[in-house]
């Protein structure tokens, strides 16, 4: 028995495919299931993600926008000059706003003819936001300094 050997030029390029049976093209039902299910399941995590972050977003906005609320009617109703003791109340835009001024202590200067007065002012904002009321507060303490007459 004599073997022959059959040999390739390699100018004629690559060898022919070898034959595919009829099963083993294309993806099975169950591939494609799979794969569906998988990509399904992504992008409905994807959406929970980026709607969570949406929402994130307008409530900090929401919250920023409050903070520069609280510090207009801080600048507004609380000069220097009227740091007498009280509440005040009101409303601008969709924000609800209370304003309490509070004296904590009196320095008496013999000596300069004055005396130092320190009132805590609080401002406590509130408003709605997805079908919840929201609150805001903010405090700062301001000193006056008065002749002593």
């Amino acid at each position: 028995m004599a073997r022959t050997t059959i040999t390739r030029n390699p100018l004629q390029g690559p060898a022919p495919p070898a034959p595919r049976s009829p099963k083993s093209e294309g993806f099975s039902l169950l591939e494609v299931l799979v794969a569906t299910t998988i990509m399904g399941l992504v992008l409905v995590v994807l959406l929970q993600v980026l709607t969570s972050a949406l929402r994130a977003q307008k409530t900090s906005w929401g919250y920023t926008q409050a903070v520069l609320m609280a510090e207009k009617v801080l600048q507004e109703n609380c000069e220097i000059n009227t740091l007498a003791a009280g509440t005040y109340q009101g409303r601008d835009g969709r924000y609800d706003y209370v304003v309490r001024i509070t004296p904590q202590y009196e320095l008496a200067d013999p000596f300069a003819d004055q005396r130092v007065l320190c009132s805590l002012i609080q401002v406590t904002l509130t408003w709605q936001e997805w079908g919840r009321r929201k609150t805001l507060e903010i405090q700062t303490i301001r000193t006056m300094a008065q002749k002593v007459l």
